[in-house]
């Protein structure tokens, strides 16, 4: 009687191994998309706080500029590029009729941030702000950003 040299795998112990890792794959998957989106919003949020704080250096620069005498249509801070192209936004300082635009020197992702940016008591609050297009809406103030209004300054109650 001869004996068969056994080589090689079963069919069956080949759909095994299928099956396991197919079972393995729709586990991990949703789980590593996850970890990809927190990641984008970790890196959208972080891009809003360094706009930010460029935004705060280039206010800081602007009162220096104003104090000193220098403030004038030819500073290099005072800027009427178009908003919107990443580089300048539109500030309101405390109460002033009219908005300044500060040019904003930031090398990060392009954010954009709407209309209603305010400096309130030296604290530059932005809002509606987006990173690279995104659908995402973040606030900045006090050094955080934020995706609703925690970040922000309490409005003034009317009681």
């Amino acid at each position: 009687m001869k004996r068969m040299n056994k080589k090689g795998f079963t069919l069956i112990e080949l759909l095994a191994i299928i099956v396991i890792l197919a079972i393995i794959a729709v586990i991990t998957v949703p789980i590593i998309l996850n970890i990809i989106d927190e990641a984008k919003r970790g890196a959208e949020k972080n891009s809003v706080i360094g706009y930010g704080k460029a935004v705060e250096l280039a206010y800081t620069q602007y009162l220096f500029e104003k104090s000193s005498g220098v403030a004038d249509a030819s500073s290099s801070h005072l800027s009427s590029s178009p908003l919107g192209d990443g580089k300048s936004i539109a500030v309101r300082i405390d109460n002033a009729e009219t908005a300044v635009n500060l040019k904003v020197d930031f090398d990060g992702d392009k954010v954009v941030c709407g209309n209603d940016n305010t400096i309130k008591s030296g604290k530059v609050e932005l809002k509606a702000c987006s990173v690279n297009g995104t659908g995402t809406s973040y606030n900045y103030g006090g050094g955080k950003a934020c995706t609703d209004t925690s970040c922000l300054t309490p409005a003034a109650s009317t009681d």
